[in-house]
C-alpha cells in the first residue's frame, strides 16, 4: 500500500482564526454541527481558491460557489447545504472578519442630498448584536393543527433563487419575443405559476412537523406540501408570518448612518451579496 507523502508544508496551513455563536445555536442540524462546549462554532479564513470561487458568475448563480467557501471556512457543519439562513449572514460576517479584518467599508448614497458617504462597518459590532433562535416555533392554526416551524436552509433559499431566476429570464425572452399575444399570456401564466409553486414549496420545507388535534404527527413532505397547497389564507397567513418573524432572528441587516454632508441620519440595509461582500 502506498502512503501519503508528508509535506512539510502542511504545518504552516490556515489555522483557526475565530469563534462565534451562531444564531440557531445549532439547532436543526441533522447531518451534524461540531460546536465548542460554549456552544461555538469554529471559522477558518478564505483560501485563494475559496475568493477565486467568489469571482464565478456560474458558481455564483447556483450557489456552489457559497457552498465551496462554507465547505472550507466551516468544516465543523458536515453538510453546509444544511446551514439555516438565519446562521448564513453571520457565518459570512465571520468568514469575512477572519480574511480580511475587522471593519468594511461601503459607500452608500444619502436619501436627503444625495451624498456618497462612505462608512466603516465595525463588523464584530454585527455578531455582538445578533438574536439567537430558541429552537422551538410553533403555531397554532384556526383548525386545531400544531405547526412546527424551523428556518429554511441554504440549499432551499438557492434553489428558490435559481428557479426564480430561470423563471424571470423566461418572461424577459417572452416579452422580446414576436409570439401572439394568446400564446404570451399563456407561457406567463404558467410562469407565475411555477413561482408560486416554489414560494409554497419553501414554506413546507420549514414545516418539520404538523401535528393534528388527535395527537397524529405528520412529517412526511409530500403530504405536509400538498397540505399547504390547500390551506385557507388565514391560516396559511399565520405561518407564514412565524416563518418571516423567525428568520429576522440573526444579526442586523440594516444600520443607521449619519451624512457626512448634511447631517440628516437615515437607516441602509447591509449588502450580504457574496459577489459584494467580498469583493
Amino acid at each position: 500500500m502506498t502512503q501519503a507523502k508528508f509535506n512539510p508544508l502542511a504545518q504552516f496551513s490556515k489555522k483557526i482564526a475565530r469563534y462565534i455563536r451562531i444564531p440557531s445555536q445549532g439547532a436543526g442540524y441533522t447531518n451534524g454541527i461540531n460546536l465548542t462546549d460554549t456552544g461555538e462554532l469554529a471559522v477558518y479564513p478564505m483560501t485563494a481558491k475559496d475568493e477565486l470561487m467568489l469571482k464565478s458568475p456560474d458558481a455564483l448563480l447556483n450557489g456552489e460557489a457559497v457552498i465551496g467557501v462554507l465547505r472550507s471556512c466551516v468544516p465543523d457543519i458536515t453538510d453546509p447545504n444544511e446551514i439555516s439562513v438565519i446562521d448564513l449572514d453571520a457565518i459570512m460576517v465571520a468568514i469575512r472578519m477572519a480574511t480580511y479584518g475587522v471593519t468594511m467599508d461601503m459607500v452608500v448614497s444619502c436619501p436627503h442630498d444625495q451624498h456618497e458617504n462612505t462608512v466603516g462597518v465595525q463588523l464584530p459590532t454585527l455578531l455582538d448584536q445578533q438574536t439567537f433562535w430558541t429552537g422551538r416555533t410553533e403555531v397554532l392554526l384556526e383548525s386545531g393543527i400544531t405547526v412546527k416551524l424551523k428556518p429554511y436552509t441554504i440549499k432551499d433559499q438557492n434553489r428558490m433563487s435559481l428557479i426564480s431566476f430561470e423563471q424571470m429570464t423566461k418572461l424577459n425572452q417572452l416579452d422580446n419575443s414576436k409570439s401572439d399575444t394568446a400564446s404570451k399570456m399563456n407561457a406567463a401564466n404558467e410562469t407565475f405559476g411555477q413561482l408560486i409553486d416554489v414560494s409554497l414549496d419553501l414554506v413546507a420545507r420549514s414545516v418539520t412537523v404538523a401535528i393534528t388535534p388527535d395527537h397524529q404527527e405528520i412529517t412526511d413532505l409530500d403530504l405536509i406540501k400538498e397540505w399547504i397547497r390547500d390551506l385557507s389564507k388565514s391560516e396559511f397567513l399565520l405561518i407564514d408570518t412565524a416563518l418571516k418573524d423567525l428568520i429576522k432572528v440573526g444579526i442586523p441587516k440594516s444600520m443607521d448612518i449619519k451624512c457626512d454632508k448634511c447631517s440628516e441620519v437615515f437607516t441602509t440595509p447591509i449588502n450580504f451579496n457574496p459577489s459584494d461582500f467580498f469583493g
